[in-house]
């Protein structure tokens, strides 16, 4: 059996438009991440706010790097890859993963030492509210949280992994097609977007979805 270590880390993700995901991707790993994972995901909310993003084509590419040593590198390296290519600007958020767990015996550094001070910077004044309801709803939640006052957001397609057994168990029909919706709230606004989701009736419902958040270190503009 293999033994880990755990470490501080970093999450970085990137929304930029469709087919441009992989740029991102590999501007990061010039700066020192050792690559990242692409989902399609796709806008909604305000046309506004996704244009001032330079996100107002619908479909996405949603790229999830996760780093383990310091973050400044890359965040650079990504920044300045869309100030040279417009095509990649976008939004990033910089997150806090407080383990990460990394087999022994890997070629992975040891963190540097500051590393764990670092990991304990201030949020920036957002929230990302992640929101996972069965096919069909995130629109739904979507529209009660403009409402509230968010301003966008995006979908991603998922899939649950319920067996025969789960549903025999808790009584309930699981729908296998998921959908995730992220969403970036202001602090100040973070109460009554939340209070708005729980109203939505697919999440009172059993096996309807599940509702979490966290702090957003940075929030980085690309391409500004």
């Amino acid at each position: 059996m293999n033994d880990f270590v755990e470490r501080p880390a970093k999450m970085l993700v990137c929304m930029v438009g469709r087919h441009r995901g992989e740029k991102l991707v590999e501007a990061a790993k010039g700066g020192g991440a050792r690559g990242g994972t692409l989902a399609l995901g796709k806008s909604v909310g305000d046309n506004r706010f996704l244009q001032a993003l330079s996100l107002a084509d619908i479909q996405q590419d949603v790229a999830f790097i996760v780093m383990a040593d310091e973050a400044r590198d890359v965040v650079k390296a990504v920044k300045e890859a869309a100030l040279r290519n417009r095509k990649l600007s976008g939004l990033a958020l910089l997150l806090r993963v407080p383990e990460l767990y990394l087999r022994t015996g890997s070629d992975s550094p040891e963190p540097k030492s500051e590393t764990r001070t670092r990991s304990r910077k201030m949020p920036s004044g957002y929230k990302l509210i992640t929101v996972i309801v069965n096919s069909g709803y995130a629109d739904d939640v979507m529209a009660v949280s403009r409402k509230a006052g968010a301003a966008g957001g995006t979908i991603l397609s998922a899939r649950g992994t319920g067996t025969e057994e789960d549903v025999k168990f808790f009584g309930i029909t699981l729908v296998p097609e998921k959908e995730m919706l992220y969403i970036v709230a202001e602090q100040e606004k973070f109460p009554a977007i939340i209070e708005a989701i729980k109203t939505v009736e697919t999440l009172n419902e059993p096996g309807g979805g599940i509702i979490y958040a966290m702090d957003v270190e940075e929030f980085i503009p690309l391409g500004r």
